[in-house]
């Protein structure tokens, strides 16, 4: 079976017409994460709109359930219409057990076989100490990222990591979640950790998730077809 978490960005009030539109589905588990987008100043204005908190709404559904979730952010939910936010799939791997597929998907299923799959885009996740976002994101950029969504969070075991990794770690974490084309993750990749080297007050990790699906990002091209 092909099982996918799929994760939209987008605004609170986009976040309520995620979740209806998942009990909708009978996808029964959906996870809320505030965060805020890093658009540039100049980028709103060109779009004519306002910096706004985004919401992270998180679900896991299967290939059926993935494509009506595209077809009606499309359609329905505008996702591509500038400042709407974005959505993007990414495969699981494993499932810990029949019932817990399941419950993911709210079917009874006995289906765990693993899909061959290609993928052109994928979802880079930057995890850093708090205040140092921005300056990763202009990083990013400049070696060929879109946007992205920085989330707050809380780190755990920073003295193992410290030791572990060598690097300064701090409880208060940003999250920066940026999609974008297979072809350019290394050179975004590389640039992130050479300035967190650099700097080790950063103490910057990353890595990243293939995606197989994406809306609401335009790469110049159709890559989803």
């Amino acid at each position: 079976m092909e099982l996918n978490y799929i994760i939209a960005v987008t605004t609170k009030a986009k976040a309520k017409d995620f979740i209806d539109l998942y009990n909708k589905l009978g996808i029964p588990e959906t996870i809320l994460i505030n965060g805020r987008g890093t658009a540039t100043k100049e980028i709103l204005n060109i779009m004519g709109i306002e910096a706004s908190e985004r919401v992270v709404v998180t679900v896991a559904a299967d290939k059926a359930k993935t494509s009506k979730i595209f077809k009606e952010a499309n359609s329905r939910l505008y996702i591509n219409v500038p400042g709407n936010g974005i959505l993007v799939a990414i495969p699981i791997k494993s499932i810990g057990g029949v019932k817990t597929l399941s419950y993911l998907t709210g079917e009874k299923t006995s289906d765990s076989s693993k899909p061959k799959l290609t993928f052109k885009q994928e979802l880079i996740m930057v995890i850093m100490n708090h205040g140092f976002s921005e300056k990763i994101m202009e990083l990013a950029r400049a070696a060929g990222a879109g946007g992205g969504t920085v989330l707050n969070a809380k780190g755990t075991g920073a003295k193992f990591t410290e030791k572990f990794f060598g690097i300064t770690v701090a409880e208060d974490k940003e999250a920066l979640l940026i999609v974008s084309k297979t072809q350019n993750r290394s050179d975004i990749m590389n640039a992130l950790m050479k300035a967190s080297n650099e700097n080790p007050k950063i103490g910057a990790v990353a890595f990243s998730l293939p995606v197989t699906q994406v809306a609401g990002i335009n790469f110049g091209e159709d890559d989803n077809k």
